[in-house]
């Protein structure tokens, strides 16, 4: 009997160390086009991050490659190991700073203007607030703003008597300077103002929070899928008209775009950002673990900063929000010439 069941094993381990690795590649090429071309209808495969599909396929080659041992699932766990390495974000950002921290970086020119962002989601929170300011913002986006009492007080704090302080709703901008246009309600999912820094520079900011459209356990349930099909499509149409209200028309005026995307990067979501020339400063320079949400053990990057071309990213990071539950994000720009 137990001969019999010899060679029926090995007839088992071959046939799957054969059509195992044939379907997670099958699988990694179906994966790899959803992603390139972000249909619509496709959108509960391309919310996954990159790294959570390349684990995956790892895990399950590995697997095949100890039971059924050959070349085929150790091949193919190859490529979802490169694929996770090579292509995910938060793989390039620990890479970043591991390199970073291995050779001493150059100093900054005397003559560059540093500029400060950072991204707040506060939850109503005074501490989350506080959290923020201590990376010494020159602009400071926040979403779910406590009172404005509080706002101001930190801005006196930060800026003294050139504070400017904005808040419509539960969305704030504090920054150093003048506002000089203000366009927001109460309803809206975007604040948007026009300050003039001191030094004469003007910045375009936008504090962004648009509705939730992340992967989720139940996303594919048919009602789940479409749903988060009508909230992409609804988010890229509120990006488009978010990047239309401050057109920039000289080469002195810088363009910021912060908050609360609801949405990881790579989604159809940031075409339109992308399609316009803005950069996403941590997809650009930026080190450690990015992912901002759930604060403790973040998976996801849903809270970002972007900029116009003419603020050039020197760096973007990740702060514990110990009060929130989203990180702060903290990106550095070089401030474009007046």
């Amino acid at each position: 009997m137990k001969g019999l069941r010899l060679p029926m094993w090995r007839k088992l381990q071959k046939t799957l160390s054969t059509t195992v690795p044939l379907l997670l590649l099958l699988g990694y090429f179906a994966v790899a086009i959803c992603l390139l071309n972000r249909w619509d209808a496709m959108v509960a495969v391309t919310l996954v991050p990159i790294w959570l599909w390349a684990a995956a396929g790892a895990l399950i080659s590995l697997l095949c490659w100890i039971i059924c041992r050959g070349l085929a699932p150790g091949v193919i766990f190859c490529l979802f190991l490169i694929t996770g390495i090579g292509f995910s974000e938060e793989a390039v950002g620990i890479v970043r700073e591991l390199v970073a921290s291995l050779r001493k970086e150059p100093a900054t020119v005397a003559t560059e203007k540093v500029l400060s962002i950072v991204n707040v989601r506060c939850g109503g929170e005074e501490a989350s607030l506080r959290k923020a300011a201590e990376s010494d913002p020159e602009v400071l986006i926040v979403q779910e703003a406590p009172d404005k009492t509080i706002l101001e007080a930190v801005a006196d704090q930060l800026y003294g008597v050139e504070r400017s302080v904005t808040l419509v709703g539960d969305k704030a901008i504090l920054g150093r300077g003048e506002a000089l246009a203000v366009i927001g309600d109460p309803g809206s999912t975007a604040l948007h103002v026009r300050l003039k820094r001191p030094d004469g520079i003007v910045l375009d900011i936008s504090n962004v929070d648009l509705p939730g459209c992340a992967p989720s356990l139940d996303m594919w349930q048919p009602a789940e899928w479409k749903r988060l099909i009508a909230a992409r499509v609804e988010n890229r149409r509120l990006v488009r008209t978010h990047l239309g209200e401050h057109p920039i028309n000289r080469a002195s005026i810088g363009r910021i775009i912060g908050g609360g995307f609801g949405t990881p990067p790579g989604d159809d979501v940031y075409r339109p950002l992308e399609n316009s020339g803005m950069l996403d400063t941590y997809a650009e320079v930026g080190t450690g673990w990015g992912n901002t949400f759930p604060s403790d053990y973040p998976l996801l990057r849903l809270d970002q900063i972007w900029v116009s071309p003419n603020l050039v990213p020197l760096g973007s990071s990740t702060r514990l929000n110990t009060a929130g539950k989203n990180r702060i994000v903290v990106s550095e720009v070089k401030e474009p010439k007046g």
